[in-house]
């Protein structure tokens, strides 16, 4: 299904292939094998794909699932998002879980998550963030989240309650409460790390 300009669907859509390029806002939930996006996407039920690529804005009421999601934009979602592989460079809000085999966040603007699960777990600024800033001096690019846990951890600009990893890289900007770590810690010098607890 390919859609360019804008779109509603009143229930929910179910397709091997979804491709906009617009603006599109579905009432049920979205499932597909692929779905490519450049430009706008509401969905106020879930979102369920293969692969999920694209750029733009993307919104999920009831939670996200892709097997592989590289994205280039702003990601909210309310409930879950899960993926195996994902790649963003931009913003995500996320109201619970965002977990998968490999997470590789690029920050442009302010992201949120309840908490970060995963194998490895990438969260630092996008290059692209200074050239941002030169244009909006308020940007403020950096990540909040409860608890963030994974095999291999490396954050920067990262706020959190609990980092919890086997090799662990808090990097400049991070003010984390607790860091567990079963392998090595490396802290930043400029970081905050009020307790770091060897497992």
């Amino acid at each position: 299904m390919g859609i360019t300009g804008e779109c509603r669907f009143a229930g929910d859509v179910d397709c091997v292939k979804f491709s906009l390029t617009g603006n599109s806002e579905i009432a049920g939930s979205l499932k597909a094998e692929e779905i490519k996006l450049t430009g706008e996407c509401g969905v106020r039920g879930r979102i369920d794909a293969l692969s999920l690529k694209g750029r733009g804005e993307l919104a999920a009421d009831a939670g996200l699932r892709a097997e592989r999601l590289a994205f280039e934009g702003h990601i909210g979602v309310k409930g879950d998002c899960e993926a195996g592989e994902l790649r963003l460079t931009g913003a995500v809000e996320i109201g619970g879980l965002l977990s998968g085999e490999q997470l590789d966040i690029g920050l442009i603007g302010y992201s949120r998550a309840g908490d970060v699960g995963g194998g490895k777990i990438r969260i630092k600024r996008s290059k692209g963030y200074l050239l941002l800033k030169m244009v909006k001096p308020s940007q403020e690019a950096c990540f909040e989240g409860r608890t963030i846990e994974g095999d291999h951890v490396e954050l920067e600009h990262v706020s959190a309650e609990t980092v919890r990893g086997g090799n662990v890289v808090i990097g400049p900007g991070c003010e984390i409460k607790t860091v567990e770590y079963r392998e090595s810690l490396e802290i930043h010098k400029s970081a905050k790390v009020d307790n770091r607890v060897k497992l």
